[in-house]
């Protein structure tokens, strides 16, 4: 690394307004200050290598906020690329110098990545640097990862890996020039550099991520870094798009019936971050007593398992798909059936876009879409229509029926017999009528032969 004089970018510039005394750590921020690619330039807040006339002549290499995904938010991060000779940073400069005691009680850490690809350099990553003053002496303090340890206990720069870096007392740094006992590019633990460096006006300008030269006109180190967490505040570089979610949910779903067809597709436009490794949080909200053995989520054959929650949620994780690069999309089918008996109601599906980025694990974006439709009971069969016998008194006109025999008679009257009559059909009172016309006629024959023997 070249050894820099007090003309140290802007940032000393910055600084040299404020150089009165150390100011108190700012109130850490509840969120990450996301610095956008307009972030990055000569307008600040956060400048590059060429952006200070101090650094004219020196070449540089790649300094800029990219869709590459860090671990943590995967919404891009800062890209720091060299090759035989350069130079690349990115500083910030403080309001005040801040003690490196402050620094150390309010949290020192950020996250690395190497591409091996386009990286000839072993063991060599992006350097946090600290411009300060020490003894009324301008040096700069780094942290190389290559001769630290991460948050996993592994020690140096692994490849292909994003990797967290949190600086303790107990760190190594190095010095760019000779300060207080160490001699220039000497190491010392970040404690043994804070209880050194206590005149009036010491304390750190500012931050820096840096890639360095690396000594030879060949050799290459390509890097990323993100969240760089300093002074009470952690800075989330990232690009301005995001992907976009859409959810289909045929409606109704029948219980017991067949499953319908839905899907989830996202559409990441050319300014959104690069998702790698994505896949899809799937969570369904349905009515009171819907269990996970009521639902049936199918991908490609395969029954997606669902996890019942305490807020009556089920859970399941869609397959995981490939990288979602800017200017591109995605679509992911399912089927959703239910049950035959399970409660019925309104059911809401929400679909969360995640992602794992190489060395993080799998975590929400926060770009999702919801849909909603409604779980219904299989309709009842029609049963066949029953005969109906009606109750209704028959019709005065209607034909009485015909006796299937002669109806029963009383006893015969006395007197003289009297002649059968032939079966008409006729009813009981017509018969009585005809049995009183034949005695008529019996009793007027009488009557006349009664005369004709009076008369002779």
């Amino acid at each position: 690394m070249k050894k820099r004089g007090p003309a140290f970018v802007p940032l000393a510039l910055a600084a040299a307004l404020a150089m009165s005394g150390a100011a108190a750590l700012p109130v850490a921020a509840a969120d990450a200050t996301v610095v956008p690619p307009s972030g990055l330039g000569a307008a600040g807040p956060w400048f590059r290598l060429q952006d200070d006339p101090g650094n004219a002549g020196i070449p540089h290499g790649n300094q800029e906020v990219t869709a590459f995904a860090d671990a943590r938010w995967l919404d891009g991060s800062l890209h720091l690329g060299i090759g035989g000779d350069e130079s690349s940073q990115a500083a910030h400069a403080f309001a005040a110098p801040i003690t490196l005691t402050s620094l150390l009680a309010s949290g020192i850490s950020y996250s690395a990545y190497q591409n091996s690809a386009k990286s000839t350099a072993a063991n060599s990553g992006a350097n946090l640097q600290f411009p300060m003053v020490c003894g009324g002496v301008f040096t700069t303090l780094s942290f190389e990862p290559g001769r630290n340890t991460d948050s996993e206990g592994r020690t140096g720069v692994v490849p292909d890996t994003w990797q967290d870096f949190v600086a303790s007392g107990a760190s190594s740094w190095r010095t760019s020039r000779a300060v207080a006992t160490f001699p220039a590019m000497g190491d010392a633990t970040f404690s043994e550099f804070a209880a050194a460096c206590t005149a009036p006006g010491d304390g750190a300008l500012g931050v820096i991520a840096r890639v360095g030269r690396l000594g030879s006109p060949t050799a290459t180190l390509d890097t990323y870094v993100d969240g760089i967490t300093v002074a009470g505040n952690t800075y989330n570089f990232a690009v301005e798009g995001r992907a976009r979610a859409a959810l289909t949910v045929p409606s109704p779903i029948i219980a017991g019936g067949a499953a319908v067809a839905a899907s989830v597709a996202y559409t990441n436009p050319a300014n959104g971050p690069e998702y790698p490794d994505t896949g899809t949080e799937l969570t369904l909200k349905g009515p009171a007593g819907l269990r996970p053995e009521d639902v049936t989520v199918m991908v490609q054959g395969k029954r997606i398992p669902l996890t019942a929650h305490p807020d009556g949620t089920l859970t399941g994780a869609l397959p995981k798909g490939t990288a979602l690069a800017p200017s591109s999309s995605s679509t992911t089918a399912f089927t959703v059936a239910v049950a035959e008996g399970a409660p019925a109601g309104r059911l809401t599906l929400t679909a969360e876009l995640t992602a794992a980025a190489s060395g993080g694990s799998r975590t929400p974006t926060g770009v999702e879409a919801r849909g909603a439709g409604t779980i219904e009971a299989a309709p009842e069969a029609t049963p066949s229509p029953t005969p109906t016998v009606s109750t209704a008194p028959p019709s005065q006109s209607a034909t009485p029926p015909v006796p299937a025999g002669p109806p029963a008679e009383g006893p015969p009257a006395e007197g003289p017999a009297a002649p059968n009559l032939a079966e008409t059909g006729a009813g009981n009172y017509d018969r009585l009528l005809g049995v009183g016309a034949v005695l008529l006629v019996v009793l007027g024959s009488g009557i006349v032969l009664w005369t004709r023997r009076r008369s002779d």
